[in-house]
């Protein structure tokens, strides 16, 4: 569970944490591959949510989807950019977050994608979730939460976080980055 204190900071932000359908790159399930080869590449994201005639998510797709949906008998048939729908390609199998998801929800579906799809009680898309805002905010957390919040240590933690954590060490960051490669 995630404190009231933390998630009220994490939730606070002068944007908003969704971006909104209008301001979300789509394609529709009946969208040749073409159409979504240009979209995909006008936009630069590696991949865009897929809607059907209803505006309900249907999927998603990605710039290798259609290059692989283009592939026949060993060679790329590119006239099957014009031929072939995006239906016929994209990956289906998308995580949709309801609009009264938690946050914690959120943080968990958003460390293995790079965004989140968002539909409302009748599955109509409404806009997605990213990464980046959500790492904005625990940027901003990170940075005020000291600031606004007098915080202590419990007891009960104090030798384990010292033992732990030597603050000469992690406060010059050293044992964050031991491995580091270059």
């Amino acid at each position: 569970m995630i404190g009231p204190h933390i998630e009220g900071l994490l939730m606070h932000g002068e944007e908003s944490l969704m971006v909104c359908v209008n301001d979300v790159a789509t394609v529709r399930t009946e969208n040749n591959l073409l159409h979504a080869l240009l979209v995909l590449s006008s936009v630069g994201y590696n991949s865009i949510p897929v809607l059907d005639h209803n505006t309900h998510i249907a999927g998603k797709i990605s710039m290798p989807m259609i290059i692989n949906g283009v592939l026949k008998d060993d060679d790329y048939d590119w006239n099957l950019l014009s031929e072939r729908k995006v239906k016929d390609v994209m990956d289906s199998s998308v995580r949709i977050l309801s609009t009264e998801a938690q946050f914690e929800d959120i943080l968990h579906m958003l460390v293995d994608q790079n965004y989140l799809c968002v539909a409302d009680k009748e599955g109509v898309f409404r806009g997605i979730i990213t990464r980046k805002a959500i790492l904005k905010r625990i940027n901003y957390m990170a940075h005020e939460f000291e600031r606004i919040y007098d915080v202590r240590l419990k007891e009960e933690y104090r030798p384990r976080v010292q033992d732990d954590y030597p603050s000469e060490n992690f406060a010059h960051g050293s044992e964050l980055l031991s491995g580091w490669v270059d």
